[in-house]
């Protein structure tokens, strides 16, 4: 699944993508829809729970006109802060896209005399207006052979009602399994033996959760419709377990709230000896111990979406759909934030208040909060450049004893590339060193120790001026004076350990240490002003069993100029920071800071969670970061890329580091990169299968960092001799 996507100058990722663009964001994938159709997946100003809302009057009608003053929103009773608020009142402001009627028409647990009547309510619903209607609609048919319906949504009523007509003549979109009654099965470790609630209950339930995953992979709103009065509460149906039926009703319940559906229960002269059994199971259910089939009733998940039951008689179906769909044109959408948990299906009861009297809110009763839809602090202690130090020559551990302790570590201070060579050379082997290594690395974008900071007068702003020149004009003259050649490049991939058990993707975990996972060895050709990698002949030895990648190029000039011509730009910031002490003597750094409008550093993540993990995202951000150099050649020593991440993307940090010294080619010394540092923070994308589906999720946020080195610098071109002694070969056939 996992396939590089090239974006930009500097970085290539792949799970996730970022980096620094060209001018030109021209980018293609195969396959891969337009971003544009993801803006309502992306959006950081929205909070991770969405949220419609219903309101009316005592007298049942609908509430048009409320602001976001107006509602108070608490989860567990605790106020959470309403982060977006939208309202639309089915006339003057109405949602984009529309909302989206889905009707269900349920022939597996109808009786042939319902069934006749709901079939007739829904063409009539469907030819009103001559056919034409005011909503899109898709309709499923769920019967004992499965879930069939229409390929897309539609506003043509004619269509569908005649493909009705035609004895239900809808495409299969999910087939049942060949339940047999009587049948004994093995489900989850136990035997189960099938009855004919048991059927029912499995393929319903089945039906129910594909239209959330189906429905799940559009956006906005949807009303559903199931006609019918649901599937059996007692027989077979959770005979595998009680955590089994726990997790069905916990993803479900997500599920349909992701897909933003209300549901509702149209029972047509319901059976009176089954009325009112929904109500034992109204109340939330927080943990699989008391768990029973009933928490699965349709008219139980119809409340709990924020829908409700329509009760009909004498065939008025169509009458009863339309007026609840007029009603529930007016609504409201908020979205919010979830509190940060370590409890995996950590039920939360929802309210929404009106506070102007006499009027009622309508919505989700509750949802199923999870560790991962936060990212959760490291357990690492965290240790200065001197304690460490102190630590390391005070150390007589060896190899794989240090190694484990280094990987317990986290920097306050970056460590300096001549402290890391010094220290690399004296630990006892690998393992110790690529700690140290990732340890440092990851320091690569904090601050110096205040005392490796000289104290060196800041210089007037005539200096700065003539330092940025100097720098302005090595970038338009050495830069783009740089011969053809080509470079070794060796790359160490770091990942944070892989999960033992990959099921359990709704836990985090609070060892976050980097362990190298791949090394590839390959080279970099520059040619015209361009770096182009031979991914032919790259050798890449893996460690473990981790496929994501993340790969950086253009950064023998691009990476420059890009930054340059951003932090040169309008609105954006360049100005004096500190002096730095190097090898050479006395280095200056200046501060830069590029805003979103003026950047053409571009993140991106492969991929988002919806529909099935394949989707690319990307946007530009702004970013910030510094540029150290030589005061009196304006040659570039260091640079650091720093993306300011907005709230709720699915990347949390991304950044690059890039060192340069002086090196030969063809005799003569130029000053190219020697050492680089990438390293980004993400979610992870898990596929999971429920309901005889296949659909990516969000799973824990993790760390990769890439350890460049460059060397091995040599002239690009043709070389030849001259040979003495040469005669010509004796001709042979």
């Amino acid at each position: 699944m996992c396939k590089p996507f090239r974006v930009g100058v500097a970085l290539l990722l792949c799970v996730p993508i970022r980096g620094l663009a060209q001018q030109d964001s021209t980018h293609s994938r195969d396959g891969a829809p337009p971003t544009a159709a993801l803006s309502s997946a992306t959006s950081t100003a929205e909070g991770m729970i969405k949220l419609d809302v219903m309101v009316t009057d005592k007298s049942g009608k609908s509430v048009a006109g409320l602001e976001p003053k107006d509602f108070i929103l608490t989860d567990n009773g605790v106020p959470e802060k309403i982060l977006s608020f939208q309202a639309f009142d089915g006339i003057t402001t109405r949602p984009e896209p529309p909302i989206e009627v889905i009707l269900v028409i349920d022939t597996l647990n109808l009786p042939s005399d319902k069934l006749f009547l709901a079939e007739s309510g829904v063409e009539r619903f469907l030819r009103q207006n001559n056919g034409r209607l005011a909503q899109p609609i898709s309709i499923y048919l769920l019967s004992n052979t499965g879930l069939s319906s229409m390929p897309q949504p539609t506003t043509d009523g004619n269509a569908v009602a005649d493909a009705i007509a035609r004895g239900r003549d809808l495409p299969v979109l999910r087939q049942s399994p060949e339940f047999r009654l009587g049948q004994t099965y093995a489900e989850n470790g136990q035997l189960v033996r099938m009855t004919t609630g048991g059927i029912a209950n499995r393929s319903s339930v089945r039906a129910i959760g594909s239209i959330a995953i189906e429905e799940r992979r559009k956006p906005g709103r949807k009303l559903l419709f199931w006609l019918g009065p649901g599937w059996p509460f007692t027989g077979g149906a959770f005979a595998g377990g009680a955590d089994v039926a726990f997790d069905s009703i916990t993803e479900l319940s997500t599920r349909l709230r992701e897909a933003r559906i209300s549901l509702w229960n149209v029972r047509e002269w319901p059976d009176p000896d089954t009325y009112l059994a929904y109500l034992d199971f109204l109340a939330p259910l927080k943990s699989g111990e008391t768990v029973k089939s009933g928490h699965l009733a349709l008219a139980v998940l119809a409340i709990q979406s924020g829908g409700g039951l329509i009760e009909t008689s004498g065939g008025d179906v169509e009458v009863a759909i339309r007026k609840c769909i007029e009603k529930e044109s007016v609504f409201y959408t908020l979205t919010f934030d979830p509190p940060l948990t370590d409890q995996v299906d950590d039920y939360h009861d929802l309210k929404v208040v009106v506070s102007k009297p006499d009027l009622t809110s309508f919505t989700n009763t509750g949802y199923y909060n999870q560790p991962v839809y936060h990212d959760h602090p490291s357990e690492a202690k965290r240790l200065t450049v001197d304690q460490l130090e102190q630590m390391l020559g005070a150390t007589h551990a060896g190899d794989k004893e240090l190694a484990q302790e280094l990987f317990g570590l986290e920097l306050t201070e970056r460590m300096s590339s001549t402290k890391l060579s010094s220290w690399k050379a004296r630990l006892p082997g690998e393992r110790s060193r690529a700690a140290l290594v990732a340890l440092a690395d990851r320091s690569a974008f904090l601050a110096l120790p205040a005392k490796d900071i000289p104290t060196t007068a800041t210089p007037d702003l005539a200096a700065q001026r003539q330092m940025l020149a100097r720098t302005i004009d090595y970038l338009s003259k050495t830069i783009v004076k740089l011969p053809d050649f080509f470079a070794t490049r060796t790359t160490v991939q770091y990942d944070e350990p892989l999960k033992k058990d990959e099921r359990a993707w709704k836990t985090v975990t609070s060892d976050q240490s980097l362990h190298p996972t791949a090394t590839s060895h390959t080279t970099v050709t520059f040619r015209d002003g361009k770096d182009v990698v031979d991914a032919k002949a790259r050798d890449v030895k893996r460690l473990n069993a981790h496929d994501r990648q993340l790969e950086t190029w253009g950064t023998f000039g691009p990476i420059l100029a890009v930054v340059f011509g951003d932090a040169s730009a309008p609105h954006s910031v360049y100005k004096w920071s500190h002096w730095e002490q190097g090898i050479a003597g006395p280095e200056a750094v200046f501060r830069y800071a590029v805003p979103k409008n003026g950047s053409h550093f571009e993140v991106g993540f492969c991929c988002l969670a919806d529909p099935d993990g394949t989707v690319l995202f990307k946007q530009n951000a702004a970013y910030h970061g510094e540029v150290t150099v030589d005061p009196s050649s304006g040659a570039i020593l260091r640079l650091t890329v720093i993306a300011d991440m907005e709230p709720r993307l699915p990347m949390l940090s991304s950044s690059i580091m890039v060192d340069y010294s002086p090196v030969t080619i063809g005799e003569k010394n130029y000053i190219c990169p020697t050492r680089s540092v990438t390293i980004s923070r993400m979610r992870t994308v898990v596929l999971v299968r429920e309901w005889g589906e296949s659909f990516g999720v969000y799973g824990r946020f993790e760390t990769i960092l890439n350890d460049v080195a460059f060397g091995k610098y040599h002239l690009f071109r043709a070389e030849s001799k001259i040979l003495p002694g040469y005669t010509n070969a004796p001709n042979e056939k």
